[in-house]
Order: C-alpha cells, then structure tokens, then sequence
C-alpha cells in the first residue's frame, strides 16, 4: 500500500544571523521562532544572506574563507532539532557560494513561502526579497531606527520599504509614556520573544541561592542622541550605577559576562559581584540552558535607551528565565503596560525595589517560581506571540486548536537513560519522576470506545511515566485503562491499587505470580470492553493525540498498526533529535503536523506499541502463551495476522517514546535472556516450518550513508581475503563487502546472527575466542555500536593497542597481533 500523498504546509522563512553571532542566547532565539511556527502547523525555514563574515567562528588572525564552517554549524543546529534539510546559508562576503539547498530551491522557497520574517532586520532585502509582498520586518532593539525615521534618514526609509509589515520589541510604543517618536510613514506593530515553555521547565530546584543573568558589559558603539542628550548602548553604564547592591542585598549576584576588561571585573568583585567568563557555556545550548535553571532568578539591567525611551522592550533571554521557573527582576523599561509585575516578575528603578523584590521572593520562592513559568506560557508561547503576530498579519494559524497539555512531567526531565540491560535512568529523572504528584482523580468514567491494555512487572519508575502519560496526554476517543500486574514486589503493586481507587478509567488486574507477557496480554484483551484494542509496553511515553492517531490508521484501512519510535530495532524506529520529555513531547507534535496520514507496510509490529480492532483480535485470536514469559511472542502474532490476511501498518505521524528492556533488560546479566530467545526461536521455527527472520532497519539515508561508510573503509583498510566479525545486530547490508570473508558477530553456527546480544563480557570474550580460532581476524564496531566496548567487561582489555582504523562510520580492531593492515 502506497502512502498518501503528504500534505503541503504552509511555509515560513526567517531570516537571520546565526553563523555572524554563534552563541548559545542568540541560537536559541531563532530556534524559538523556528519551532514555534512549526508548532502552529507551518513549516519552517532557516535563511542566512546578510553578507557578513563569520568571523567568530574562524581562529584569530584566519584569513581563509569560513563559510563553510558557517554552514556546518548551521547544519549541526538545524539537524539537532528536527529541521535537516531546510536551511540555506549565501555566502555573499565572498563569492556568493550557496549551502545547504541549491540556488534554484532557495529561489523557489522564497517564491512560494508565506511568510519571510526579516528577524532583527539584519538582511538587506535583496532583490528576490524585494519582489515579494510577503517580506517583514521583526526588530528586536528598538531605538535607534525610531530616531533615524523622525530625522528622515533616507537610508531607513528605503530599507523599510522593502517590507510590507512591521514588528517591534517596544512594547510600550505608541503610549504616552514612551518618548520614541512615532512614524506617520510605517505602522509598528508590537510583539515579544517566543519561547517554547517545555524546553526550559524543570522541577528541579535551584543549585544555589545566586539572581544570574548572561551578556555582554562593554558595547560603546550604538549610543544615539536626541535634543542634544546622548543615549548609551552599554549595559555596563547602567550596571555601574548598582555597585553598592551587593553590600545592601547581600553577596547574591552573578554575572556571566562577554566583553568586560580585567579592571572592569576586579571593580565588580571588589563591590561584591561574582562574576564569570559567558564563553565557558554559551557556545553549548544544553549547558546555556542549565546555568539558567541551576540560578535562584534573573537580576539584570536594561539598555540606557530602553530605559530613558520608556519603549517596553522585554529581553528574550529573561523570557527563558520566566520559563524555566526562574523569577526575574530586571530595570523598568515600561514592560509592566503588556506583562504583569509583581509575582514572578519585578520591574526595578532603584536598588531599593532590587531589596525589596529579592525579600518577596525569598519569603515564598515556590509561588514566584511558579509564577514565572504561568507568565511564559500566558505571554510568551508561540501560541500566543506568533499566533496574534500571524492574525495581525491576517494569516492562517493552523495550531491554535491544539495546545500542549502541561504535563504530567517536567518538561526539562531526561529520558536519556544512564545504562541499559537493564535500562537504568539518571537519578535526576527518577527524583522527578517520585517528585511528580499522580495524575488529578477521576471518579466516572465513560463508556470506554478504546481499551489500553499495560503489563507491569518490578518496573516502577517506568510504568508511572507510561500509565500517567497515558492518563494526562490521551483525550479522544474515551478509553480505559487495563494494568495487569505479574506479581511485582517493587512497589508496584500498591501504586496500581492506588491509582485505580482514584481513576475511574483503571482497571487492576493483579496475578499472585509472573503469568509471563503473553499470558498476562491475553488475561488483559480479555477483559478489555472497546473496540480498538491496545497492547502498550509499560517502558513506553506517548504524547498528545497518540491514540487518536492510531484509530485513524484503522479508520483508514489498516487492521493492525503500530507508531514510529526511537527504539526498537525493525522498520518502526526512526531518528529522533530530543532529549528530554518536552522535547519528546514537541517533536511528536511536529511529526503529527508533518507526516499525517502517512502510514507503511511492515512485516513484524512489535507489542511496544500494537492497536488493533476488535474484529482483527477475533480473527487472530489470543498471544501464544506457549512463549513463557516472553520474545518473539509478537513476531508469531504478526505472522499469524498475514496467515489471515490482514494488514499490518505503521503509522508515521504518530510517535510513542520507548526506552526498551525496562523489565526483560533484567534477564542479561545471568544469560537468561539468550537462553529465552534461543528456546523461543527453536519453538517459533519448529511451529512455522522456516527460519526465523531478525528485525530490518528502514532504509533512513543517515542509516544508508553509514553502511556505505563502514563497506568503503574496510574496503579501503584490510587486506584482501581477511576474515571479518562485524557486530551487525543482523543487518546483511553491512556484511557486503568483496573480497572480504564478513561475519556477523555473534554468529551462531549457520552464520545466522542470533537474534540479541551477549549476556556479557565473559560470553563476548568467549565468543571472539572462538571465531578466531576459525579463522577470524579483525572486529568491526559500527559508530552506534560503540557501546559495547564500554558495557562489556573485559572486551576493550582485549583490543587494548590492536586498533587499526578508526572514522566516523566504524572503529576497526586486530583480533591477531602479527596480522597488519595493508
């Protein structure tokens, strides 16, 4: 079955300078437009034509030509957060070499966009931005073009006039306070930064009890005059006028600094500042946004000019502050006409207000931290910011009817886990996870249209992220929820009495021994009451319009159909750029937008994630249960649903995150889980009379261009005729190398891959004895199988001064020492 044409989504371009100023506060700020038109439903572009030199990605004194560093940070950005492939950087200070997309595509991007936002108006409009109406103009430091309009500078009015809207960060423009002067020629609107609130929520409290903030001291090159008063740049004039805060507030302050001379600092440290380089982070996004969450709020001053003006002007950076739960407290500019003042949020104008703003805050910290993260979401999210600036300029808002539930998870907790077989989480996410209170109660429960049907086993931390997901982030259709429970002694077994005494829509099967995973499925499915049928693994998180987005795949034809996920090892799992559970949570939501509809064929779905109707469940019938406790119990159902010819689909707008090994990862250590697989695949083999088939990866071109990369290097590396052992988890592709004798490793005797990995170091080492007793003669880990010299005991001993070859594809080891490389 072909998929369904995908549908076009209305593009967005912006504009920008992000290889000029590569700096973790200024990237952030076009990611967060990038990814908050994405969330609205449009689909985003980078753009960089501003003619300048990157000239803080070159060393000093590099005469060459940096563009293309330019563009591979560029890349490196975009590909990280889900948007390889729509950039385009024009190096237009050398010979106008375009990256990233030819010259012919970016033409007809900003041919066919419909929106090109101009973002601190730092592109020159050239001609085929000139020729669009569709061009805006979106200042960020307002002032200075302000006055050059009132004194008729020529050179602004042709500037602007290429544009046909335009936006400022002076939110207080316009008012009768505010002494910037207004232009009868060009009508400002006034908006704000959007920030993405999951992507700086953290539960965690504050590291230490210090008011941070991040910038540069010195910028004395910007100052503007009026009425024969000069106006500066500089935050270090207005910092100045606040050295004696310390002594008055007390020793609280800190200050990550750009740009500040040795004198400058000592004058600081000598009042009590503490103050730091900003470069030691701020070339790093995750360490940039960690120094804010570990700080106790903001302190910062503004610009003379915002000050003096009056014009409103609200940092970015403070935004961020506001949404990491972190309250701030930053010189009054006139913000307080668009954003409230006074929990979460101070304006000062004396360092009376600072003393005074800090003993509110320290009285109640949690209200104010609290506070701060309701204003991000009320006044900076992209709902709210773009989507009034897309209605002002009379432009479709396609995401207004879907927002992102809040929870039930801090949007900053990580879902990286710290170890596998068995999968371990950081202790910080398992403190978040205990820190999160259980989901609000529900006492009725309707009709369910939908039965969910989860297996828990000694897997706590795992299946409260599952079922509370489940619970908090599943809206339509009406569902239920079945938890079958094999005698955990972890303490799962009174958190599930627990949750279903107070949900309406859990129902507690509780086995007095371990029935095993198909065993308790069937027991689960039996008991189920709707007409969609889910198995979903309690390693798993789903996000917002999971199960809406598996029903509608149904709906649409499929019998049996699965999501997309980050792991799992057949054709289901897909690359994936997030980290944290908000990220989870927007990148679902971008794929939703991006891929809807679209749906594949696929041989095996595995029951991490299975929904099927009821009709298909009566023609299959139940789980095998002569598969024990579990394995390749859902490789026989998926073979006995092609027997009765339904259709297996994966849906790829819908992704579900899935640690994997949360429970079976327990069987690794004492080799149970080999010996498991080894009897299951013998049962499965004897039961359909042919071998049994390891999973497929789907053919992504990251995966393709790594398998080409490994074939070339051992092409290019060993020597004619050398035995091989590649750890391969079965894939054949990477096997194909001529006039190479390649094995998988493991092997089993037929030169099959056995279907998992060793139990451990002993059966590895064990294992490479043999092989090189048959002749084997070198290793080769693939670049994502490079864990194994790290988790496997005793292996990296092994190989320790027996490496040949290394490169981004693979690393390549000598198994015999007297055998070299040609």
């Amino acid at each position: 079955m072909n998929a369904p044409a995908q549908q076009h989504r209305p593009k967005v371009v912006l504009l920008g300078m992000m290889s000029k100023m590569p700096v973790a506060g200024v990237v952030w700020q076009y990611l967060h437009y990038l990814l908050g038109f994405e969330r609205l439903g449009y689909e985003a572009y980078y753009v960089e034509a501003h003619g300048r030199t990157p000239s803080m990605l070159m060393e000093s004194g590099e005469t060459a030509d940096a563009s293309g560093r330019a563009a591979a940070f560029i890349a490196t950005i975009m590909r990280r957060y889900g948007l390889s492939g729509r950039w385009a950087y024009r190096a237009l200070h050398r010979d106008g070499s375009c990256f990233g997309m030819t010259e012919r595509r970016l033409e007809g991007l900003l041919g066919s966009a419909e929106l090109i936002v101009n973002l601190h108006g730092g592109t020159k409009p050239l001609p085929e931005l000139r020729a669009s109406d569709r061009l805006v103009y979106l200042e960020t430091d307002p002032v200075q073009l302000q006055l050059e309009l009132a004194e008729g500078y020529e050179a602004s009015y042709e500037f602007l006039e290429a544009h046909a809207a335009f936006f400022t960060f002076a939110e207080n423009y316009g008012q009768p306070d505010c002494r910037l002067p207004v232009s009868d020629r060009f009508r400002f609107e006034t908006t704000s930064q959007p920030v993405l609130p999951e992507l700086w929520e953290t539960e965690r409290p504050p590291a230490h009890i210090r008011f941070t903030t991040i910038g540069n001291w010195s910028q004395p090159w910007r100052d503007v005059s009026l009425d024969g008063a000069v106006y500066t740049w500089s935050k270090d004039q207005e910092f100045k006028k606040l050295l004696d805060l310390p002594a008055k507030a007390g020793e609280r302050f800190e200050l990550a600094l750009s740009s500040v001379e040795d004198g400058d600092r000592a004058l600081l440290e000598e009042h009590g500042w503490r103050v730091r380089p900003a470069m030691e982070f701020s070339t790093d996004l995750v360490a940039y946004r960690e120094y804010i969450a570990a700080s106790a709020g903001e302190f910062t001053v503004a610009k003379d000019q915002n000050v003096s003006f009056r014009t409103g002007w609200f940092s970015d950076r403070s935004a961020t502050y506001l949404a990491a739960g972190r309250p701030v407290i930053t010189q009054d500019t006139g913000f307080g006409s668009a954003l409230p003042v006074g929990e979460g949020l101070f304006a000062f104008a004396s360092e009376e207000d600072v003393v005074e703003a800090l003993a509110r805050i320290d009285a109640e910290p949690e209200r104010h931290r609290q506070a701060a993260r309701d204003l991000a979401r009320e006044y900076f999210a992209p709902e709210v910011v773009l989507g009034r600036m897309l209605e002002q300029l009379g432009m479709r808002v396609p995401g207004r009817a879907g927002e992102v539930p809040r929870g039930p998870f801090p949007y900053g907790m990580s879902l990286a886990p710290v170890s596998r077989r068995p999968t371990k989480l950081a202790p910080a996410t398992l403190e978040a996870i205990e820190a999160t209170p259980h989901p609000p109660a529900v006492a009725e429960a309707p009709e369910p249209h939908a039965s969910i049907v989860v297996i828990s086993f000694n897997s706590l931390p795992f299946t409260r992220l599952c079922l509370e997901t489940v619970l908090v982030n599943t809206g339509e259709p009406a569902f239920e929820l079945i938890v079958v429970d094999n005698a955990s002694g972890d303490g799962s077994r009174e958190y599930l009495e627990e949750l279903a005494g107070r949900d309406g829509r859990v129902r507690l099967i509780a086995n007095e021994e371990n029935a095993g995973f198909p065993t308790a499925c069937n027991q689960g499915l039996a008991a189920a009451r709707g007409e969609v049928l889910v198995l979903l693994n309690s390693d798993t998180i789903v996000a917002p319009g999971w199960l809406a987005g598996l029903e509608a795949h149904l709906r649409a034809g499929a019998d049996l159909v699965g999501p997309v996920t980050n792991r799992i090892g057949n054709e289901a799992e897909v690359p994936v750029s997030y980290e944290t559970y908000g990220d989870f949570l927007r990148e679902a939501a971008a794929r939703a937008a991006k891929r809807q509809g679209e749906a594949i064929e696929i041989p095996t779905l595995t029951m991490f994630c299975l929904a099927m109707g009821r009709r298909a469940w009566e023609a299959i019938g139940a789980l095998d249960e002569s598969f024990g406790v579990g394995t390749l119990e859902d490789d026989d159902y998926s073979q006995r649903a092609r027997a009765a010819g339904l259709r297996l689909r994966c849906a790829e707008d819908v992704l579900v995150h899935h640690f994997g090994e949360g429970s079976f990862g327990k069987l690794f250590g004492d080799g149970s889980y080999s010996r498991l697989l080894d009897r299951n695949r013998h049962q499965f083999e004897e039961k359909w009379g042919e071998a049994w088939q390891p999973y497929q990866r789907r053919q992504t071109p990251e995966y393709a261009e790594l398998v080409a990369g490994v074939r070339q290097t051992l092409r290019q590396t060993l020597p004619a005729g050398s035995t091989v052992l590649i750890v391969s988890k079965g894939d054949e592709r990477l096997l194909a190398v001529e006039e190479l004798e390649t094995w998988h490793f493991p092997r089993l005797p037929d030169g099959s891959w056995p279907g998992h990995h060793p139990a451990d170091g002993d059966e590895v080492l064990a294992g490479l004895e043999e092989l090189c007793a048959q002749g084997a003669e070198y290793i080769v880990f693939p670049t994502p199988m490079l864990w194994w010299l790290d988790f496997y005991d005793g292996l990296s001993g092994r190989l320790d001064g027996r490496a040949v070859h290394s490169n981004e594809a693979c690393a390549i080891y000598s198994l015999v020492p007297a055998v070299q490389p040609a």
